[in-house]
């Protein structure tokens, strides 16, 4: 019988003993001098790899390296970082952070820093199997705390097994204390329509021993809501959104994913916020608790739905996006002149397209900034 520690080993972070070797192969990757470069201009090429060698554990790697790396972002490629909601945050629990997704990295880096600022452990990090495929990404990934999540695909059996032992670890983290982030649903979203799988939260009760509602209480679920002013990697995902609406799927091609986390951090991002939003407790499911399992976990979605639109921080872009794809002026006093223009700016952007191409794309790219102030409209927020 395989003890409760390596129960888990396919899917968990390292642990402080495996950090000094992975730092060790981490400081031969010959891309670092590059990456200390943009990170530290000021400093020598081989300060990063100089920072990893002296890391010891993870604590250690996150401070020193990772929270390095995270400050010269939000100064490089942001016009400012805010946060709120710090109200909620629920000091000597374990929490699993059900989130929305816009960005490979950054979204979880920032709620890492939140936490930090406000002097609570940061989170494991959930991290889809198709992103650990490099033995790079792996040692970086599983040092910085994050957990391989299966992506779906194979058989059916593969999947119940699968979700059922993803379960039971974020159940057993949670229990003893230590906080999780979770995406809402598989992948980042590319249209930003932000909606909670409720396969997910089915995903998540399958380990408890009660009823779904008590499952799900006893995992203390915490909304989280991200908004970007420029998304990230928008041209790319609208590009991918609008080969998928051509072809019916798209395939990625071989480094992709690597260009995305490359592109969404460099690029320019403007202002961002992130919202700590109110905790899903047992009375705010006791309503459902009557359903059958699919329309409770329709509801619960939908509830999380609601407190991460209802957490959006809304920019000038947004609004100018909404009566840009109406033809109407029913936001005109939420944004600028200025506004336009930085929509126009990444429009621009798709010029390299065929004519009828940059049409439905420039649509689609309106319609990923529209699309959250609509959520928030729809839900009467």
């Amino acid at each position: 019988m395989m003890s409760p520690v390596s129960r888990f080993d396919d899917i968990r972070p390292y642990n402080d003993q495996e950090i000094p070797a992975a730092m060790q192969r981490l400081a031969k990757e010959p891309l670092l001098d590059q990456i200390s470069s943009w990170v530290f201009p000021e400093k020598p090429a081989d300060k990063l790899r100089e920072l990893m060698l002296a890391v010891k554990n993870i604590d250690e790697f996150q401070q020193k390296v990772i929270r390095s790396i995270l400050i010269s972002i939000i100064e490089k490629t942001m016009s400012g970082f805010s946060y709120s909601g710090q109200e909620y945050l629920q000091p000597g629990k374990g929490i699993l952070y059900i989130s929305n997704h816009r960005d490979i990295v950054l979204d979880t880096a920032l709620l890492q820093l939140v936490l930090y600022l406000n002097g609570l452990p940061t989170t494991e990090i959930s991290f889809g199997s198709n992103l650990m495929q490099l033995p790079q990404i792996i040692d970086l990934g599983k040092s910085n705390k994050m957990f391989k999540v299966f992506r779906k695909e194979g058989n059916m059996r593969d999947l119940i097994k699968h979700s059922r032992h993803l379960s039971d670890y974020i159940r057993d983290r949670t229990g003893r204390g230590i906080s999780m982030w979770i995406a809402q649903h598989e992948g980042r979203s590319k249209d930003g329509n932000d909606k909670t799988d409720p396969g997910l939260l089915r995903m998540l009760s399958l380990s408890g021993k009660s009823n779904a509602p008590e499952n799900l209480a006893s995992l203390n679920i915490q909304p989280l809501s991200v908004t970007y002013e420029i998304e990230p990697c928008d041209i790319l995902k609208v590009k991918e959104e609008y080969l998928k609406s051509l072809h019916g799927s798209y395939t990625k091609d071989p480094g992709e994913d690597l260009a995305s986390i490359v592109t969404g951090i460099t690029q320019y991002k403007g202002k961002v916020h992130m919202s700590l939003c109110p905790p899903i407790t047992a009375e705010d499911m006791e309503p459902f608790a009557h359903l059958q399992q699919g329309a409770f976990f329709r509801e619960i979605a939908a509830l999380i739905n609601r407190r991460i639109y209802d957490g959006y921080k809304l920019y000038g872009i947004n609004y100018a996006a909404c009566d840009l794809l109406s033809g109407k002026q029913e936001f005109i006093e939420h944004y600028t002149d200025e506004d336009l223009k930085l929509l126009e700016q990444r429009e621009i952007l798709l010029t390299d397209q065929e004519p009828a191409w940059r049409e439905a794309m420039i649509k689609m790219l309106r319609q990923l900034y529209a699309t959250p102030v609509l959520n928030k409209k729809k839900e009467g927020l």
